[in-house]
């Protein structure tokens, strides 16, 4: 059964206040705490203490300096006429530029595109710490101004925005208050007679940071799905429910050939005593400068995998393992197949049902609504053969499935008919 929009909305304003009185009590108890500590502790506690600070905020860090190695450019870095994609760079700035009016006495994110193909769209928004370009930012990649059309990028970035700007919770942008705290509790709890012994210190810390971590992560889980249908809906207000849904067709078909692509290599590896999943990276790369850009299928897909794997440069990476190394390879491959799911037949829909005036894996208005009539008809199937589709294997995910977006966007159609398809 679709969420009613209102519902969701109150829920978010409801997590955003506690959200903010938590911040206070956060930051107070830093106060506290840090004067405690500093009046009570010799000099080698202090040494102690900026120890357990930096790995507190490596901790908090450790997803940005990812950011900093990402490979990626500002969109003020390209000239006017530089593609990206099948984009000039000025198109893609004068997108930003509408996205952006409605939001022009408010802080304004950085565009970054990102050059790794599976990137997808994300935005960053951290409080006091803004400074710091990418944390303060929207990331698209390069591989959707290749695949998707103008109204489905703008339709993606608005939703990006929207999280931006709205649907993004008050304690996830203040880390690194969380982080102080972090370090500040196990470091007052070690304490003893003004001396603070560094292993009871990192003991404490360790067991501390596990707990507190996975209490706030799991607290900011609680609306992460929420905001997600939040966003496809102020996204489907400006730009329409279609050029939503296929902009989520694009990005997902991009993820199935990329699970598709992992279960046809590890497949030949695990029967191939020459190859090894050590290469993995190294193959998948191979296979990805040469897939088109549009939608291949399992049998021209394979067809390309073998063609790697026949050519120089794979012969280079092979070596012929013993029976030992193949039994450690054979877990590793598991591991990788049971944490990617692709040994799961997943139930999925026949295109050919909603897809029918021009079957080019986008939607019209009247394949839309025979899609929707689809979806109410088969619950159990999903649109994507890929774990993150199926509503049972995502249920704890942050992401609904696609099937569930599109739902909850058709229910709020009918809530306020004004939304546009």
């Amino acid at each position: 059964m679709p969420k009613d929009p209102s519902s969701l909305q109150a829920r978010s304003q409801k997590y955003a206040r506690i959200d903010y009185a938590l911040v206070a009590l956060c930051l107070a108890a830093n106060a506290i705490l840090a004067y405690l500590v500093i009046r009570e502790s010799s000099l080698y506690s202090v040494f102690v203490s900026c120890i357990l600070f930096g790995l507190s905020y490596s901790i908090h860090l450790s997803f940005a300096h990812g950011l900093f190695k990402l490979p990626k450019a500002q969109i003020v870095e390209f000239g006017s006429n530089q593609k990206i994609g099948r984009y000039r760079a000025g198109e893609i700035y004068l997108m930003m530029r509408e996205l952006l009016a409605p939001h022009r006495r408010k802080e304004q994110p950085r565009t970054y595109i990102t050059f790794q193909k599976y990137d997808g769209a994300f935005v960053l928004n951290s409080l006091l710490f803004n400074f710091v370009k990418p944390l303060n930012a929207i990331y698209i990649s390069q591989h959707l101004f290749q695949i998707l059309k103008p109204g489905e990028i703008k339709a993606i970035l608005a939703h990006e925005l929207a999280h931006f700007y709205e649907y993004i919770r008050p304690l996830n942008r203040v880390r690194f208050a969380l982080m102080g705290f972090n370090a500040l509790l196990p470091l007052y709890l070690s304490l003893s007679d003004g001396e603070i012994s560094l292993w009871k210190a990192f003991l404490i810390w360790l067991g501390f940071s596990l707990l507190f971590n996975f209490c706030v992560n799991t607290w900011i889980q609680r609306t992460s799905r929420d905001h997600e249908h939040l966003c496809d809906l102020s996204a489907a207000r400006r730009y329409g429910i279609l050029n939503i849904a296929n902009g989520l067709f694009g990005v997902c078909k991009t993820v199935e050939i990329q699970a598709q692509l992992y279960k046809a290599l590890l497949q030949r590896i695990r029967s191939d005593n020459t190859l090894s999943i050590e290469k993995l990276d190294q193959l998948i790369a191979h296979c990805e400068q040469q897939l088109p850009a549009k939608a291949i299928g399992e049998k021209d897909l394979q067809r390309l995998v073998g063609q790697i794997l026949s050519s120089d440069d794979a012969q280079q990476i092979r070596k012929r393992l013993t029976p030992e190394q193949q039994a450690k390879e054979e877990r590793e491959i598991q591991k990788a197949v049971d944490r990617l799911m692709l040994d799961r037949d997943f139930k999925v829909i026949d295109w050919k049902r909603f897809d029918y005036v021009i079957p080019d894996g986008r939607l019209n208005t009247a394949e839309y609504e025979r899609l929707v009539r689809t979806l109410q008809a088969s619950p159990e199937h999903q649109l994507f053969k890929v774990a993150t589709d199926n509503a049972a294997a995502s249920k704890s995910s942050s992401h609904p499935t696609v099937a569930q977006r599109i739902l909850f966007l058709e229910n709020a159609r009918q809530l306020d008919p004004s939304i546009p398809i």
